[in-house]
């Protein structure tokens, strides 16, 4: 018999004003930049530069912010530069997530190994992993579309954490529910571990009985997560659930619209979103605004309509990550986004306009830049790309 929950809206955002004023001056002072001055040789990798000792006091900091990994990057975009300032809050929440992706390649190996799950190194993952989100949403579902992890399970569990932790953040979930949706979202793939690793990594379409054993994993996940004690059951209820659909196509019960739990309805949106946006061995990945169209396309038929609406604002026109054109002709990626200017996010231009590679990428923010724009989002993967993004990248 499958288990079910009673529908969660979210919470109201006026309920804020409920919080204690202590706790609201402390998350506001979370959320405040922490500058500190520091000389180009005491610089060392994942450190957010946000600006030059050349930049004016009229220069916002926050413009031209980015992770540092060598001199050289400076030296491109300031050849004089003798010191910068770094935001301290931004380099904490590129240490915090590759920190948590490291203690979830712990998780996931010894599960392969047939042991049990650790309850007091998963829940420390996932207090990591809020405060992170909660803290800076914009720059950890950056960090998660980088997609840059090896282990494609982890890369999965932490990337659909991060994205239904920002978008919980977004509707103002409440805390309770945080707790586990944040901890379904890491689990969700654990019954996959069960799968051959040939099945998943096959090239060719699959054949109805490898289909039918793939379906099999949330269930997997499901008992195998029962045996281990201590998790609640809105935890294991978006492991079992989060592939169904509202329509009743999905698996492993065939459930329709309401009788899907609404933080399962959450997961089923961000996992797809991340499974559309992530090359696998029998497709290529979409742009991230490509995948948003299609789950657009769907919100009437597998999903719940209004949290795909919810979803898609949530991430901005222009999503993290989504390769985009501008009215220069230069191509550029977007690592963040404006609630209330969601056709301007900050980007990184990463050619000229003859799209000749830049050494450096220049941070932009098109909302303080009025004379460029976002003609279209494109695909990575298309031919007239793939190739110049291959040299950027090397």
């Amino acid at each position: 018999m499958h288990q079910k929950t009673p529908n969660q809206p979210p919470k109201d955002a006026s309920s804020n004003d409920q919080q204690p004023k202590q706790e609201q001056q402390q998350e506001q002072q979370k959320q405040k930049p922490n500058y500190q001055k520091v000389a180009l040789n005491k610089l060392t990798p994942s450190m957010w530069v946000c600006r030059f000792d050349s930049d004016t006091i009229n220069q916002p900091f926050e413009t031209r912010g980015f992770y540092f990994t060598n001199i050289k990057q400076i030296k491109a975009l300031a050849p004089n530069c003798r010191y910068v300032y770094i935001d301290i809050n931004r380099q904490d929440t590129h240490k915090l997530y590759l920190n948590i992706c490291t203690q979830m390649d712990r998780v996931f190996a010894d599960l392969r190994m047939g042991k049990a799950l650790a309850p007091r190194r998963i829940r420390l993952v996932l207090n990591e992993l809020m405060e992170a989100v909660l803290h800076d949403s914009k720059s950890m579902v950056y960090l998660a579309m980088l997609k840059e992890h090896q282990d494609d399970l982890v890369a999965k569990a932490v990337t659909v954490a991060v994205l239904s932790l920002a978008f919980a953040k977004h509707i103002t979930l409440k805390q309770s529910d945080l707790i586990s949706l944040g901890m379904g979202a890491l689990l969700h793939p654990i019954g996959l571990i069960k799968v051959p690793h040939t099945i998943l990594s096959k090239a060719t379409p699959l054949t109805a009985k490898e289909v039918a054993l793939v379906r099999q994993y949330p269930s997997k996940g499901h008992a195998f997560l029962l045996e281990q004690h201590g998790l609640d059951a809105a935890t294991l209820d978006i492991v079992l659930h989060h592939q169904e659909r509202l329509n009743g196509s999905g698996y492993p019960y065939q459930l329709k619209g309401k009788e899907i739990s609404f933080l399962a309805r959450i997961v089923a949106i961000t996992s797809v979103y991340e499974a559309l946006t992530r090359n696998r061995s029998d497709r290529q990945a979409l742009s991230p605004a490509k995948a948003l169209s299609k789950l657009y396309c769907w919100r009437f038929e597998d999903f719940d309509n209004r949290l795909v609406e919810k979803f898609i604002q949530s991430l901005g026109v222009y999503p993290p990550g989504c390769l985009v054109e501008l009215n220069t002709g230069a191509l550029a990626v977007v690592y963040a986004t404006h609630p209330d200017q969601r056709l301007n996010p900050k980007i990184r231009l990463l050619t000229t306009p003859e799209l000749v590679p830049l050494t450096a990428q220049e941070p932009i923010d098109l909302a303080e830049v009025v004379e460029l724009n976002i003609v279209k989002a494109l695909d990575p993967q298309a031919p007239r790309f793939e190739k110049l993004l291959k040299k950027i990248v090397s």
